[in-house]
């Protein structure tokens, strides 16, 4: 067993009629150098898109999401990897409920730690009415509402996590990936082994970085119900306090400190998926610990 960054990986031996297909698809491949060495100098060396084209796709580098403008140069590389090659970010105050525009496609982009409502969707759909494709970007995820609203008005929603992957979120958002996609080249059964196994590495990755994202956005929503509610306590007159409320105060407010440490711990880059996954799951029973301090229901 490997602990890799996408998690455990078991490691198993090949039976003799697989490594023997492999060893004949790589003579293969040896034996016409020329042939393998010219397609792959027309990968490399092919047609640039032309500006603004919506074509094959570029590829996309993930970049780390610390603030709103992070976000936002995250969305218009995306956009591009996606064929959307003129994607520039709109600016502050010019927007218009738009932060990346292109020729046939636009975007929202929200950093926000809460689930993103409906209107924040419909808006974009009501002011971008005369562009092909609509896009929306979120970092703490979406409610109920707004993704119904969504499917049915096919605004392609993604998610945008801290460490900069984008997953697309509906069936809208899957398509224009997909559509986007450049064609696999013809490759030999060893390459094509080896695409397979990245690939699916790479998407069960992805599933699992969307996952614990939105186990820890859930945390994080929990905590702020208890911030909320102990300001409602505060508030109330002082003849109202009674020794086990301060208690009770004071024990939810800690716990609550602790869950936000044992979250930013899980998002350090050495930390495995195991790892996260034990301090979230950590975060979330300290969270849930301070509401029942308050009688909250969760």
């Amino acid at each position: 067993m490997l602990d890799a960054p996408e998690g455990a990986m078991e490691l198993k031996l090949l039976t003799r009629r697989v490594a023997s297909a492999l060893a004949a698809a790589g003579r293969s491949v040896a034996a016409t150098p020329t042939a393998h060495h010219a397609a792959a100098a027309g990968r490399v060396s092919g047609t640039p898109r032309a500006e603004g084209s919506t074509g094959a796709a570029g590829s996309y580098h993930p970049r780390v999401i610390r603030t709103w403008q992070d976000a936002e140069l995250a969305a218009v590389d995306h956009m591009r990897g996606l064929g959307f090659a003129d994607a520039r970010v709109t600016g502050a105050g010019a927007d218009g409920g738009i932060d990346v525009f292109a020729r046939d496609a636009v975007a929202q982009v929200k950093h926000h730690s809460q689930p993103i409502g409906v209107g924040p969707v419909r808006e974009l759909r009501g002011v971008a009415d005369a562009h092909q494709h609509l896009l929306f970007y979120a970092s703490g995820g979406y409610t109920a509402a707004a993704r119904q609203f969504a499917d049915e008005r096919k605004v392609a929603l993604y998610s945008l996590a801290e460490s900069g992957r984008v997953t697309p979120l509906n069936e809208t958002a899957t398509r224009l990936s997909a559509r986007s996609a450049p064609a696999p080249a013809p490759a030999s059964g060893w390459t094509q082994a080896s695409a397979w196994g990245r690939g699916a590495a790479a998407e069960r990755a992805s599933r699992r970085a969307a996952e614990l994202d939105a186990q820890r956005q859930t945390v994080l929503r929990l905590i702020a119900r208890v911030r909320a509610h102990t300001s409602e306590v505060h508030a109330l007159p002082s003849n109202r306090y009674t020794k086990d409320r301060i208690k009770a105060l004071k024990a939810a407010h800690k716990l609550t400190e602790r869950a936000e440490s044992l979250l930013a711990t899980s998002r350090a880059d050495f930390q495995t998926h195991g790892g996260r996954k034990q301090l979230i799951a950590l975060a979330d029973e300290k969270a849930r610990e301070a509401a029942l301090k308050l009688a909250l229901r969760v």
